[in-house]
């Protein structure tokens, strides 16, 4: 068994794969429930991304360095993709698994996944298998807090499943806002990319894709383990 871990900037993601299938996901808020949970005598190797601070990872690599083959994703990792990226060491590791994970899923096909997280990313992969690049912009959560933290007045608003287009009162048009600025940004991504790509296949993924699922126009593939099946390809690539 193989285990993968995912720590964004609000979750930790776990997986166990077992014969290059996922065996188990789990989440976490704190290091500490996830070192707990790990089966150090069942799995073989690991590989850990991580968009934490320095001393964070470095003090997870020091507990788990000693009790399986690990693997710490950082801009040297030999990946199963090209990169074709002007600042491959400020490249996030996430954007590089969910990259990896879009080529696995859709090999030889112009792909674009995006990830709807703490903050929206979009990777764009080649057909080729060359990684071009992509980009970033606030999440839902990112945008309310900025309307309520830098404004004297907007409150914190937390309610987006049903966005409409006249918000009826300041909480609706700051939901409205929220939500239908990441609906038509996204879409917009995607009809722009298909200007140059007509072929182009679409990967959702993210703890807040689910807010945008129903408001894409376009065909979509949705995996919510996109940035684990990514890693694990990375982690076979490098430990056959």
């Amino acid at each position: 068994m193989e285990a993968v871990i995912d720590i964004g900037n609000t979750m930790i993601k776990l997986g166990y794969f077992i014969n290059d299938g996922i065996h188990e996901v789990k989440e976490f808020i704190t290091k500490d429930d996830l070192l707990s949970d790990l089966r150090y005598n069942e799995i073989e190797s690991c590989i850990v991304s991580s968009v934490r601070s320095r001393e964070f990872n470095d003090d997870l690599a020091s507990q788990l360095a000693d009790r399986c083959k690990l693997i710490i994703l950082d801009h040297n990792t030999p990946l199963p993709i090209n990169l074709d990226y002007e600042t491959p060491a400020t490249l996030g590791r996430d954007r590089i698994a969910a990259a990896v994970g879009a080529r696995f899923l859709c090999p030889d096909a112009n792909v674009l996944a995006i990830d709807a997280g703490t903050c929206i990313t979009y990777e764009f992969v080649r057909a080729d298998g060359t990684y071009l690049g992509g980009n970033i912009s606030p999440g839902i959560t990112l945008r309310s807090k900025a309307m309520n933290e830098y404004t004297g007045a907007l409150s914190l608003v937390n309610d987006f499943d049903r966005p409409s287009l006249i918000g009826k009162s300041t909480k609706e048009a700051l939901q409205n806002g929220v939500m239908n600025g990441m609906i038509y940004e996204v879409n917009g991504y995607i009809e722009s990319f298909k200007k140059h790509y007509a072929d182009l296949l679409v990967i959702l993924c993210g703890g807040q894709a689910r807010y945008l699922v129903n408001h894409i126009n376009y065909e979509i593939f949705a995996n919510r383990n996109l940035v684990l099946l990514g890693l694990h390809k990375i982690l076979k690539h490098n430990d056959p």
